[in-house]
């Protein structure tokens, strides 16, 4: 095969490679996730028609071929690396374990074409090539016995360092609402304890094994750690890692339904565990959520069940006297013996004062004052892009870009309502991992939404079409704009924006949804 088309040939893997090691990063190496990844943008990435006109033409005329080549690397130059990325490619050891082991086997068929010149040879070379992405599902299910060895080390060596620390423990687990909790927790008990919390939304196993092994040391009084409810091994080795004191259940809903396939599924895998007894001997529970309320009704434990709410009136703790503004809110708790407690915080939205509310006794759980409670819930350390206020001198921003949820986006329009006698915008591409349930819910905060705005950019048009649907099924009144991305929001934005407009930009798709 000539020197150049392979030469070619090789630049189009490398650049092909690092888009699909960047996917399957971002799909957290799962093949389930990796492969229902692929086969969903097929037709935008995998097949590449002037990659293989460049094919066929090459026995006809290399130097033509080697030019359409060319273009094609361009294109995807443009496509895979040059495009302006939310999460960049982060190359951990795993990573470039599997580059690395990729790259060879490419480069000893590269060398095999250019020796013996055999059409087999070509062919294989080629097709790893085209079909890169296939290519790198097949290296990684290869390496993940190699990769689950090499984890259940790093599993085995962060349980024996939390066993010999023992710290005070505590999990935070729900289909949303953990790290929001799980931050406001940190916050309140960092005065009375030394805390350490997982950072960010680590919430699997190798994410806390981490977290453990290079953060966690003596002087840690507590820890408290966000569980994933749809981590890779489920929640049997999350508890037997942390053995958690006190566990707190924020919510059961349709988060993740496409992986589990149902509510039922996700329903069981909560009840799962409370019953587990490493999910410690305290559950801290968010009786509001219909789900979790049905749960606790029929299932027999030994467990000390402490059950909150704003609205359930047989809560063991209750908000009272609850008032939601722009800048944050004021209420009452009710305690189990009747006490009542004033509050005052800059948290805003009803489903964060529900969260704000789980924090707080989880503190009272830990023997944290009364008082100091108080007066830490005054200024909250939030979590970013969760409803987070961005002003500048005429415009309102309301950042609640990461991870939407149903219940979530509600949250977030009520929020906006809040603004009165203001031009209401919102941006949104809508959720994601909902499955089969994706177009339902997608139609319900259409309708939504038609409450609370005035002006709605709709981020892809076959993406967002039920939501435009539920809007129009709603007698919207308000503009609906239809664009590609994100970028051209911000184009539009800058002729469109008036003095007084507040914006609300709610999710905001990650690259492997794009």
């Amino acid at each position: 095969m000539d020197k150049v088309f392979l030469s070619l040939l090789a630049a189009n893997f490398v650049i092909r490679s690092l888009y699909s090691l960047h996917m399957l990063q971002l799909e957290e190496y799962s093949e389930k996730k990796y492969i229902r990844w692929i086969f969903s943008h097929i037709n935008k990435y995998i097949i590449n028609i002037l990659l293989i006109a460049s094919f066929m033409l090459y026995f006809f005329h290399p130097l033509f071929a080697s030019f359409i080549l060319l273009i094609s690397i361009f294109l995807d130059l443009k496509l895979f690396l040059l495009r302006k990325k939310k999460k960049r490619l982060v190359f951990t050891k795993r990573l470039r374990r599997l580059m690395y082991t990729s790259f060879f086997l490419f480069a000893i068929f590269l060398s095999l074409t250019f020796i013996y010149n055999n059409i087999i040879y070509e062919i294989i070379t080629f097709t790893f090539v085209l079909f890169n992405s296939l290519f790198y599902y097949i290296t990684n299910g290869i390496l993940i016995p190699i990769e689950r060895l090499i984890n259940e080390h790093y599993y085995k060596d962060a349980k024996r360092k939390i066993s010999r620390l023992n710290p005070l423990t505590v999990a935070v687990t729900g289909s949303y609402g953990k790290t929001s909790t799980k931050y406001y927790l940190h916050h309140l008990v960092a005065e009375h304890y030394k805390s350490l919390m997982t950072p960010e939304s680590y919430n699997t196993t190798m994410g806390i094994t981490k977290t453990i092994r290079e953060k966690l040391d003596k002087s840690h009084e507590v820890f408290i750690v966000e569980l994933a409810e749809n981590d890779n091994y489920g929640y049997s080795k999350l508890l037997e890692l942390i053995k958690p004191q006190i566990s707190i259940l924020t919510s059961i809903g349709i988060q993740h339904f496409e992986e589990f396939e149902s509510l039922d599924n996700i329903i069981q895998n909560f009840k799962n565990f409370i019953l587990d007894e490493r999910s410690g001997k305290k559950i801290i529970a968010n009786i509001d959520d219909e789900n979790i309320k049905n749960v606790l009704e029929n299932i027999d434990t030994k467990k000390e069940i402490i059950t909150c709410a704003i609205n359930e009136k047989n809560a063991q703790y209750k908000v009272e006297e609850l008032k939601i503004s722009k800048d944050g809110a004021n209420f009452a708790i009710i305690t189990p013996n009747n006490q009542k407690f004033y509050f005052e915080t800059n948290v805003y939205g009803y489903e964060n004062i529900r969260n704000l509310l789980l924090a707080i006794v989880a503190s009272f759980e830990l023997k944290v004052p009364v008082e100091e409670v108080i007066e830490r819930a005054k200024n909250i350390v939030k979590p970013k892009h969760r409803l987070e206020i961005v002003r500048n001198d005429t415009i309102t921003v309301i950042d609640d870009t990461f991870n939407s949820n149903p219940k979530g986006f509600k949250m977030a329009l009520e929020y906006l309502a809040l603004f009165e006698n203001k031009r209401k915008i919102l941006v949104t591409p809508g959720f994601v991992e909902l499955g089969e349930k994706e177009d339902e819910e997608h139609y319900k905060i259409g309708k939504e939404i038609a409450k609370y705005v005035d002006v709605v950019f709709l981020i892809g048009e076959k993406r967002t079409e039920k939501i435009y649907k539920g809007l129009i099924d709603s007698n919207f009144e308000g503009k609906i704009f239809i664009v590609e991305d994100l970028n051209e929001v911000i184009e539009k934005f800058k002729t469109f924006l008036q003095p007084g407009d507040v914006v609300l930009f709610e999710n905001d798709l990650p690259d492997n949804y794009n």
